[in-house]
Order: C-alpha cells, then sequence, then structure tokens
C-alpha cells in the first residue's frame, strides 16, 4: 500500500487501496425512511474519506498513525511518500505574570510531548490546568502564527484575559460580540461560530498552528469545525479536552482533523497526584408523589402546529417521564431548596445544575419563597457580562448559590464553591464529568446527586451515573 502525504491537511492512497480502507475509515450510521405505518431507522456504513477521484482517494492526514498500526497489525506493508511539515520548538515553556510560579511536572511532560509530536490531543481532567499547558506550548513557539478556536464566547474571552496576563500580547479576538475580520496579529483567538464567516482563502495559508479548546466538540462529520479545519494548512495541530468522546464518528473525526489522543492525565492519576481532591458524594432518594410507572415516553409531547411556514410544539399531548419525575416534581423540588437552605445555613457556597430552564425558574422561585434569597440563574442567554459579575459574586463570595444550565458546564472556575448540586438526572458521563469539574479542584467539596427510582427511564439513568462514580472512585 502506498500512501502520498500531500499537505497537513491530506494524504492520498490508490482507489484500490481506498476499498481495503473502507472498513477501518468507516462507521454505522443511519438514516431515516417512511415505512408503512410509521418512519423506520435504516443503518449503512459512512466514510471519512474527504474525496473520491479517479486519481486516488484522499483521506485526513491526523489518521495516518491509525492506518500505520492497523497495516501493522494485519502485516500489510505500506510505503509513505513525503513527510509532514515538522516544526521543531523555538524554545522551553515560558510564562511570566501574576500568580504564576512555574510549570507542575506533568505538565511539561504533556508540553514535551505535543511540541515533539506535532500534532495530536491531550486529554487532561478538568481544572488541571489545560489553559496553562497549551499557553505553555504556545511559548515554545513565539515567532508562530496561531490560532486558538472554541465553540463557548465566555472561554474565548476568560483565555483571551490569561493571554494578555501572560504577556501574549501581540493577539486579537473575535465572537461574543466582537465581529469577525481579516486576522492582523500573531494570535488569533475565536469562537468557531465567528472564524467559519471567514473566507478560506485569508487564514488557509496564515497561520502555522492552531489549537482547539474543548476538543469533544468536533466531533461531526459535517460541522463548523471541520469546514475550517480542512482548509487550514497549519501543520502544528492540538486539540484539549477532559472528556474525549468514544464514539467511532467522534474518533475518525477528531483523529482525521487534529490527531490522535498523545497523552493523558485521568481525574484518578490527578487525584492520586494531588492535584484534584476526592469530592465526598451524596447520593439523596428523590422524593414522588405519583407513580410514573404507567409513563411510557421520556419526554414530552406536544401537538404541532405551522407558524410562518414552520412546525413548532403548541400545546402539551402528554407529559413525559422526565417533565413528571424531575422538572415538574414538586417533591423534589422542596427536597433541593431545604438541602439549598441548610447549605445556607453553614455559609456553604453551591452551585446548582439543572438541564431545563423551566426547572431552574422553578428552583430560583423556590429558594426565593423558602429563603428569600434571589439565586442567579445563568442560562444560554445569559450575557458575558452577567455571567461576569456572578462570578466575581462567588470569587468574593457574596453570592452563596447559583442556578445554571448546561450551557455553564465549561468555562467556570471558582475556588469559592463548597457544593455542588446535580438536579437535571440525565445519563451522559461527559455531561455529569464537565459539572463535576467545576469543583474539583477546590478543596472538601462535596457534590449531591439524587436516586431517581420512579420510572424505567430514570432509573436507568440513575444507573449509568452512578457506574461514572463508581469507575472515578467516588462512591465509599
Amino acid at each position: 500500500m502506498q500512501i502520498k502525504i500531500l499537505d497537513a491537511i491530506e494524504c492520498m492512497v490508490s482507489a484500490a487501496d481506498g476499498k481495503i480502507l473502507l472498513p477501518l475509515l468507516s462507521f454505522e450510521s443511519n438514516y431515516w425512511v417512511q415505512g408503512p405505518h410509521k418512519k423506520v431507522k435504516k443503518a449503512y456504513r459512512k466514510d471519512v474519506f474527504s474525496h473520491k477521484k479517479k486519481d486516488g482517494w484522499y483521506f485526513y492526514t491526523g489518521l495516518l498513525p491509525r492506518i500505520k498500526k492497523w497495516a501493522l497489525e494485519n502485516k500489510i506493508k505500506v510505503e509513505v511518500l513525503g513527510s509532514e511539515i515538522k516544526i521543531p520548538r523555538q524554545n522551553a515553556p515560558f510564562l511570566k505574570g501574576p500568580g504564576f510560579k512555574k510549570f507542575r511536572d506533568d505538565q511539561l511532560k504533556m508540553i514535551d510531548v505535543a511540541c515533539s509530536v506535532g500534532r495530536g490531543v491531550i486529554s487532561a481532567a478538568t481544572q488541571t490546568g489545560k489553559t496553562l499547558i497549551f499557553l505553555g506550548i504556545m511559548s515554545c513557539y513565539p515567532k508562530l502564527n496561531i490560532l486558538v478556536l472554541c465553540h463557548s464566547s465566555t472561554i474565548i474571552q476568560q483565555t483571551y484575559e490569561r493571554l494578555l496576563k501572560y504577556g501574549f500580547k501581540d493577539s486579537e479576538r473575535f465572537g461574543g460580540g466582537i465581529k469577525i475580520v481579516n486576522p492582523t496579529k500573531r494570535i488569533t483567538i475565536s469562537t468557531i461560530q465567528s472564524f467559519s464567516k471567514l473566507s478560506s482563502k485569508v487564514y488557509s495559508d496564515y497561520y502555522d498552528c492552531v489549537i482547539i479548546d474543548e476538543l469533544h466538540r468536533v466531533s461531526k462529520q459535517v460541522s463548523q469545525y471541520k469546514d475550517v479545519l480542512s482548509q487550514l494548512l497549519a501543520p502544528l495541530r492540538f486539540g484539549f479536552t477532559a472528556t474525549p468522546k468514544d464514539d467511532p464518528e467522534s474518533e475518525l473525526t477528531y483523529e482525521g482533523l487534529i490527531g490522535p489522543i498523545i497523552s493523558t492525565l485521568s481525574i484518578q492519576k490527578a487525584t492520586e497526584l494531588d492535584i484534584l481532591g476526592k469530592p465526598k458524594l451524596k447520593l439523596i432518594r428523590a422524593k414522588c408523589p405519583l407513580d410514573l410507572s404507567t409513563i411510557y415516553k421520556y419526554q414530552d409531547t406536544y401537538e404541532k402546529i405551522r407558524v410562518k411556514g414552520k412546525m413548532v410544539n403548541g400545546r402539551r399531548l402528554d407529559i413525559g417521564a422526565y417533565s413528571a419525575g424531575i422538572v415538574e416534581n414538586t417533591y423534589r423540588n422542596a427536597q433541593i431548596v431545604e438541602i439549598i437552605a441548610e447549605k445556607i445555613k453553614e455559609e456553604k457556597i453551591t452551585f446548582i445544575f439543572v438541564t431545563y430552564t423551566l426547572h431552574g425558574r422553578l428552583l430560583q422561585e423556590g429558594i426565593k419563597q423558602k429563603i428569600g434569597i434571589d439565586a442567579p440563574f445563568v442560562e444560554g442567554s445569559t450575557s458575558i457580562q452577567e455571567r461576569g459579575r456572578i462570578k466575581k459574586g462567588l470569587a468574593d463570595k457574596k453570592i452563596p448559590v447559583v442556578i445554571a444550565s448546561n450551557a455553564w458546564m465549561e468555562g467556570l472556575t471558582a475556588k469559592t464553591i463548597t457544593d455542588l448540586v446535580l438536579c437535571g438526572g440525565g445519563k451522559s458521563e461527559l455531561q455529569l464529568l464537565q459539572k463535576a469539574g467545576r469543583v474539583l479542584a477546590n478543596d472538601n467539596v462535596c457534590i449531591t446527586d439524587f436516586l431517581d427510582l420512579t420510572n424505567k427511564h430514570m432509573i436507568l439513568h440513575t444507573g449509568e451515573r452512578l457506574v461514572v462514580y463508581s469507575e472515578k472512585g467516588w462512591l465509599g
């Protein structure tokens, strides 16, 4: 098998060799078709080749290590023509700014691996200093043009402030209300939503290095990230995440565009190194006055109506298990309010996570009525300025309790938070670890979760969360 490296984006093989690679570079996907009585899901294999032409089949260069490993295991001889551009580091990692003393040994190791390999994913637990690691990598290349991308304007704002704090002055920021224009600075930090509006002619060969924060967002074959990264010639490519996705589509996507995982710092290892603390986990059986066993649907069912040519939800026809057992469960919500009241008496600083906006509003109202406190509620529409005000209130210990939707499960750090209350249920390991990660670096933190045991869906979801807690060593 002969593989030709074209650039940092793509490699090429013959059509015959491409067909040999199809099982390796494809994953099972599905689509819906209308059957005789209802829609039916049909499965098919979807490949990740970028192009299939007469002169050859093209795949993303980050997949090369996967292909080499597979070929070795299957005793297939591979000849690689050409080579990737390797840019040696220009100096040792160095940061200078308020509060920074030195890199930890594990951080230096990750920086060394990244600079040696030149592309790949660093998987480091939340609150272990991922931002410092990629700033350390950036400091090794003081003459290169560097692009930092993320999906969240809040994270972009925080990272930009740290860039300035540690002396990266030749930098510009886009997103979060700052209109995108053609880049002119050595360092650009932007939301992917803003950056994707630029013509690829503007940036394709402008940057030498690209860094993706919260890389787990690079998980789909059709996305803004793929649109940008598949046009960006930067040879240095790094992604950072605490929770890499392990489904086939996600792995093939981020490996192709960035590279494979090259360094890992798990929650367990970070706990062993005393970088993170082990939280106290408190599990409470949720109260529910209703028999939810006969509710078979998890989500609510709504009447569909047409508004301005679009089909939208009208009135609710049937309540689902999630609304009945969690969001609108007055007994469970009263338990949550009682827990918050106790924590305020103990002078704790508490962060509450919900999934639905309605749930946040109901808890906000309950806390106001029971305790007399106006608890801020952070949701997707909350401005950067308001989030900043709330973060400062947490840091100054002037806000004893904050409610947030999943919109703030990334980009929040507050050393003063002592307690985390997870009210939204659910089964996503990624979301659970992102939320727990907000407080793992804090001392003597307590995480409270609820055992929802009144419906088959919620029992399964509770079980999934318990498995995560067990795997992380937080039970017992």
